[in-house]
């Protein structure tokens, strides 16, 4: 699984954007729920809940039994002929877990990847 790990420090605003077509996903302000997919979005999750997004949701909660990141686990090893990326952001509350496909193969570094996804 290919997954990064970001610590965004604290924002007063922020949008969310797809890391690899840098289209705006729809958030509200100082929020990583996402209610609308972008570009190469497949879902979004929190600790303890799925969002309300586009997507894979059906599927992932159907692997939901103990964590978050244990359904993620499966849905990427059931999809492994797609190069999905994880990020996961931990905040000073919260962790939350984002899936993109990365269509392009597009290498960057988790520095990169945080200043295209959270702006």
């Amino acid at each position: 699984m290919n997954k990064i790990v970001l610590k965004p420090k604290k924002q007063k605003k922020f949008s969310l954007y797809c890391p690899f077509t840098n289209e705006k996903l729809y958030n509200d302000d100082n929020s990583y729920e996402i209610y609308e997919g972008a570009g190469n979005y497949l879902f979004s999750i929190c600790e303890d809940c799925l969002f309300v997004d586009a997507g894979n949701n059906e599927e992932i909660e159907s692997y939901w039994k103990n964590s978050a990141i244990e359904a993620i686990e499966k849905f990427v090893k059931n999809h492994k002929e797609e190069n999905i990326l994880i990020i996961e952001v931990q905040d000073d509350e919260d962790t939350y877990w984002f899936g993109f496909l990365n269509e392009e193969n597009i290498e960057l570094t988790e520095q990169e990847l945080e200043k295209k996804f959270i702006k």
